[in-house]
Parts: structure tokens; C-alpha cells; sequence
């Protein structure tokens, strides 16, 4: 196991040719090689044994992150859902309904908005998100002039920040675990202040809250500064026509379009809460800690490939009943959006196998990463490092779950344990292993909560910022938008929210400024900001 800088290469070098070369493909592929041939080198082999070794364990790493059930699902219902994005384009339902709701939408901003608003509406999974509204918006995005850049990171910048927030999402599961785990680490038993610490949690998240508060102030002002008002500007020259139609929608065109939606959402969510019921529950619970503990131990890869087969079976048969279109442009429209998704599913599969060069027991960069952390560092600096490193590690391994993975535990029990030191309980507590009163409030400490949400909001943070990022890679291709230009818009926006969060918010947090106050005080900053840098299309008629 490596743990060095060495460790750092592979996704260094994948990230670099990415953005050197704006394409993504060739790239992840030579960080995976780079990664294997590391990984045979420690084998003391010759030059050219190594080189062997190394292809080989290439081809088996490639096999193995395609062999992944949860991956399989993951690919599943991208082609699922692609198809359900095809039928709904060929059968033109959609295209009509957007239309009639559109044409109360006389402005870019209230275009923007509106994409903005939808993807508020899918809160329950990051993927499904991207998903659905990078594939129906993009129709919105093409008649108001909106650039698929900018299309790309409204709909990036509402999936993953809203699923990381809403207490009805895939990642509440995934969360509780690494914080009971981290709570466990420093000394507390009482599994039942989990919840209660990710409750009163949710305040700290500042990047996610104010990622999600920073696109409405874009689409609201209609300015835009960096490289993404160059793409608006261009995108805003091109002839559009959201002033020629005045059709009203039908209800069929309303209900062809929006049931499938609806279906796949009643679906994922029924099977969400079904494999979740099976799940034992310990102890007495309240309503919100039940609600939690269902939705979040339920099944969610298997919930979105019922989902979306759900969604592409009503999606085909309201097209044959209601827009009147045949079986077999059914299936070519249901072929042609699953075609377009092949290039993201290729960037996953890599993605993928990239990343699981980089765990615990391969090349152990996050390892590397957070072994940073010690028991010297000063706690009033503990959440704004740890979101540092938190989005360090998203960048360069591209996954924020893997992130909370590797940080959660170890960032909540170095929180508790540094402030055990500090008040002197740090022997008592390892010597008997209580989880008194005491500790317990060190538990729901500003420190400790700031701490425990800055793993999250650093991990989104580092994801938005990443060309390697698997969500970010899904929100290119479902909005039809080059990948690195993708990122290249997006992360000035990313980095203004992120500083804005260390200034006014994770390090105010430490000397216990009401999260609150901090919230409202970024949002006051970031509208002056966008006021102050950010400028209109040149020829936007916003």
C-alpha cells in the first residue's frame, strides 16, 4: 500500500491531460495505466515485467468496475432513463407541453429560473436528477438562448447540493453510517444522537445551501462573469423563437409528457421505501428518525432501475395512446436516447476504474490525504480544513461518496477528541469509554457539526470543480455540453460560492457564530458579487 505523494500521480495526471486536451476518454485511461504500473512496481520487477504486469492489471481493472452490481445498476438506469428521454423527444409531447408552459416565460432569466426550479423538484437522488432535467430542459435551454454551459451547471450545481440536503434522499443512509461511526470512534455509544447531530447539522452545510442559493441569484439577474458569460453571450446571439408561439398545451401532450416522470418518481420512491421496511429498526424512534431510517436503508440502485424501466414503459405506451405515434418510432426514439448516453456511460466506466485504483487497498490517496490531519492542529481551523481536504479529494478522485468515506469518521472524531484535550476529559473518556452528558455536547458542538458538514459540502464542492466527477460528467452529456467546457464554467461559479463559505462561514462557525447569521451574510456577499462582476448578455432582451 502506498502512502506518499506517488500516491497523488494517477489522478493528477488524468485531471491534467483533461483539461489539456478537453477530452476526457483518452486520459482517464492513461491515469488508470499510470495507476497500475505503480501498483506493480512495489513487486521489485524489471522494467518490462512491470509494464506487462501493469497491462494486465489495466484489462482487470476495467472488467472489474463494469462488474459492480451497483455500477451495473448505475449504467442500467442511465439507459433507461436516456430512452424514456428519446420517447418523450421523437413522440414531440414534450416539446409541445414546454412550449405552452414556456410562453408565460417571456425572459433568459425566467427560462433560467425555471430550469433552476425543476431540478429543486427532483431531491432524492443526484443521478436521477441530472438525468431528468439535463434531458428535458435542454429544449427550455435551446428557446430562450440559454448556452448548454449554463444549462450544464443549473442543473449540476441544483443534484447533488439538494440530495445532500433533503432528509428524503439515497445519501441519508450512507451519511448516518460514517457519522455513527465517527461518534463511535470518539468514545459516545448512544447510536440514537446520530440522528440528532445530522439534524442539526443541515445549517452548517454552507456550500450546498449557498451553491443552490447562488444559482437562482445567476438566473435571477440574468448576469454572468468569467468564462461562462462568453458562452451566454455567444448562445445569446443566436436566432431563437420563444416569441413566435402562442399554442396553448393540450392535456394530452401535458399528461404524455409528465406521467412518465411521475411514474418513475412513484416508483423509485415505492421501491425505495419497501426494501427499506425490511431493514430492522433498533430502539424507539421518532416519525423524522423512522422517515429517515426507511428512505435511507432502502435499496436505491435497485429503486432507480425499477424506476426507470417504470418510466420508459409509460413513457412508450402514453406515446402510442395520446400523441398517436407508432410502436416502431417508439423503439427508435427509445434506441436514440439510449445511443446518446453511451459516451457518459464510457466516462463512468473509467471514472470508475480510476477511483478504485485510488482506495484504501490500492494507491490510498485519500489516505495519503487525510493523514495531513493531526492531533496539532488548532480546532478553530478543523472545518475549514477538513472542507479543503474534503474537496481536495473530490477533485483528484473524483467521487464525493468515496469522500465521505474516507473523511467522515476520522473528521468527527478528531472534532470530539480535540475538544476532549481541551477541556482535560480526553483521559476519562478513553479510559472508561463513557458517553456522558458532557460528551455528548461536545457531539452538538458548533465544532463538531461545522466539522462533520464540511466533509459533505467540501466533497460537492470538490466534485463540481472535478472533470472526473461522475455526476458532473452525467450532467454534461445530459445536457448535450462539451465536458471540460462543462467544468471550466462551472468552477469559477464553484470556487466563488466555496471561498465564500471558508470566509463567512466555516471559520466564523468555529468561534460559534450562529450558522444563521453566517447563511444570511454569504447571501448578502455572493448577490453583491454577481451585482458588482457579473454583467448581461450583450444582446439578451432579459
Amino acid at each position: 500500500m502506498f502512502d506518499g505523494i506517488e500516491s497523488l500521480f494517477p489522478p493528477a495526471v488524468a485531471i491534467i491531460l483533461a483539461l489539456l486536451t478537453r477530452r476526457v476518454l483518452l486520459p482517464l485511461a492513461i491515469g488508470i495505466f499510470v495507476g497500475t504500473l505503480l501498483l506493480s512496481s512495489r513487486e521489485n520487477a524489471g522494467p518490462l515485467d512491470s509494464v506487462v504486469r501493469a497491462t494486465t492489471q489495466f484489462v482487470v481493472t476495467i472488467e472489474q468496475s463494469v462488474r459492480d452490481m451497483d455500477h451495473l445498476h448505475v449504467l442500467a438506469f442511465t439507459l433507461l432513463l436516456g430512452g424514456m428521454v428519446g420517447v418523450l423527444e421523437s413522440a414531440g409531447s414534450m416539446a409541445r407541453m414546454i412550449s405552452g408552459w414556456t410562453r408565460r416565460v417571456s425572459t433568459r432569466r425566467g427560462g433560467q429560473t425555471l430550469i433552476g426550479f425543476t431540478g429543486l423538484l427532483i431531491f432524492f437522488d443526484d443521478y436521477a436528477n441530472t438525468l431528468l432535467v439535463g434531458g428535458t430542459m435542454r429544449t427550455t435551454a435551446q428557446r430562450y438562448g440559454i448556452s448548454r454551459a449554463k444549462l450544464a451547471y443549473l442543473v449540476d450545481s441544483t443534484a447533488a447540493p439538494v440530495a445532500g440536503l433533503t432528509l428524503v434522499s439515497t445519501w441519508v443512509a450512507t451519511e448516518l453510517s460514517y457519522l455513527q461511526t465517527g461518534l463511535i470512534d470518539a468514545g459516545i455509544e448512544a447510536t440514537n444522537m446520530t440522528f440528532s447531530v445530522f439534524l442539526h447539522s443541515l445549517p452548517y452545510r454552507f456550500y450546498p445551501l449557498l451553491a443552490l442559493w447562488f444559482v437562482f441569484v445567476i438566473a435571477r439577474s440574468g448576469r454572468d462573469f468569467g468564462p461562462m458569460w462568453a458562452e451566454e453571450n455567444a448562445a445569446a446571439r443566436q436566432p431563437t423563437n420563444h416569441h413566435l408561439s402562442s399554442s396553448s398545451t393540450s392535456w394530452r401532450d401535458t399528461l404524455a409528457s409528465v406521467m412518465p416522470i411521475v411514474v418513475c418518481l412513484i416508483v423509485i420512491s415505492g421501491v425505495l421505501v419497501w426494501t427499506g421496511l425490511q431493514e430492522p429498526m433498533e430502539g424507539e424512534m421518532s416519525t423524522w428518525q423512522i422517515f429517515g431510517h426507511v428512505i435511507g436503508n432502502g435499496n436505491s440502485y435497485l429503486a432507480l432501475v425499477v424506476g426507470g424501466g417504470a418510466g420508459l414503459f409509460g413513457a412508450g405506451t402514453l406515446a402510442m395512446l395520446l400523441s398517436r405515434v407508432s410502436w416502431e418510432l417508439v423503439v427508435m426514439g427509445s434506441l436514440q436516447g439510449m445511443l446518446q448516453m453511451l459516451p457518459a456511460m464510457a466516462v463512468l466506466w473509467l471514472a470508475w476504474g480510476l477511483s478504485s485504483l485510488t482506495g484504501a487497498d490500492q494507491l490510498d490517496t485519500g489516505g495519503y490525504l487525510a493523514s495531513i490531519l493531526d492531533e496539532r492542529l488548532p480546532v478553530e481551523w478543523l472545518p475549514t480544513c477538513v472542507f479543503l481536504l474534503a474537496a481536495f479529494i473530490a477533485f483528484a478522485t473524483g467521487t464525493s461518496w468515496g469522500t465521505m468515506a474516507i473523511l467522515t469518521p476520522l473528521a468527527v472524531a478528531l472534532s470530539i477528541n480535540l475538544q476532549q484535550t481541551l477541556l482535560g476529559t480526553a483521559d476519562a473518556v478513553s479510559s472508561s469509554g463513557l458517553s456522558t452528558a458532557a460528551n455528548a455536547s461536545l457531539a452538538m458542538s458548533p465544532i463538531c457539526l461545522a466539522t462533520f458538514s464540511s466533509v459533505l459540502a467540501g466533497a460537492i464542492f470538490g466534485d463540481h470543480c472535478s472533470p472526473l466527477s461522475d455526476t458532473t460528467v452525467l450532467s454534461s452529456r445530459a445536457c448535450d455540453c462539451n465536458h471540460v467546457l462543462h467544468v471550466q464554467t462551472q468552477m469559477p461559479y464553484a470556487l466563488v460560492v466555496g471561498i465564500t463559505c471558508i470566509l463567512f462561514g466555516t471559520l466564523p462557525a468555529s468561534w460559534g457564530v450562529s450558522p444563521w447569521i453566517s447563511l444570511l451574510v454569504s447571501a448578502v456577499v455572493l448577490w453583491l458579487i454577481v451585482r458588482a462582476f457579473g454583467k448581461p448578455p450583450q444582446t439578451a432582451s432579459a
